[in-house]
């Protein structure tokens, strides 16, 4: 190294190799781009781009009904065609009304469903791939179903067991419920999310699986097309 240094300080300096030359030549062209981008983009272009948030669709599979004690078994998240799924080997005893509708039962160490071993995630491990994910998109918010009064509870505990609530509050922005936006939208006879999909998409699907839970609300949610001002209505923080 100190040799190197005193050949360069002679004036002597290194050849550059081929691959070197065009990761330079890359780099030029690039930032060339940009300046074009950043010079020819409307200014509601570049707010667009600055401000807007993104809608991440999740669901929770947990061990119970009892906020305040159970736990996650499965945590499932989408945007677009990014998604995220993983599932959690729960600390607690999963209730029998739980996996009756979930079809998630624990033998041993491993976590079954419809009786079949699925691979599992260690919460913290869970919980940091999922903030990870979140950060992958433009100011995420999340959207759930019922999230406020059951999700959102969960959630946060969890976090907060693992010391990871701070982190995840500086990715998102928040949560939206689309259980009770869709009821300042709609006047229906119910509102469970079953019965939406059935309503605005015509179809039935495996309710109750987290991954499908989040796959349909999205689809529900761009059926509905709500407004900026209604989504900031319902928006509410983690904390």
């Amino acid at each position: 190294m100190k040799a190197s240094k005193r050949v360069e300080s002679a004036g002597n300096k290194p050849k550059l190799s081929l691959i070197d030359m065009v990761m330079c030549l890359i780099s030029a062209v690039t930032r060339a781009l940009l300046r074009l981008f950043r010079w020819s983009a409307s200014p509601s272009d570049k707010a667009m781009i600055v401000d807007e948030e993104t809608p991440v669709f999740f669901d929770l599979e947990t061990t119970g009904l009892d906020t305040s004690v159970c736990d996650i078994v499965q945590l499932s998240a989408l945007s677009g065609n990014q998604t995220f799924n993983a599932y959690l080997l729960p600390r607690c005893s999963i209730t029998d009304g739980a996996s009756q509708v979930t079809g998630l039962t624990v033998s041993g160490q491993s976590l079954l469903f419809n009786r079949r071993p699925v691979p599992i995630v260690p919460h913290k491990r869970a919980l940091t791939d999922f903030i990870s994910f979140l950060k992958t998109f433009n100011r995420p918010f999340l959207v759930g179903h019922n999230s406020r009064r059951f999700d959102w509870p969960v959630l946060r505990r969890v976090l907060e067991e693992f010391g990871l609530l701070e982190e995840f509050t500086r990715a998102v922005s928040g949560c939206v419920d689309t259980l009770t936006l869709c009821r300042d939208m709609f006047q229906l006879q119910k509102y469970s999310q079953p019965f939406l999909v059935q309503h605005f998409l015509q179809e039935t699907y495996a309710a109750h699986d987290a991954s499908e839970d989040a796959r349909t609300l999205q689809e529900l949610y761009r059926v509905w097309e709500p407004s900026e001002s209604l989504v900031r209505k319902h928006k509410t923080t983690l904390r």
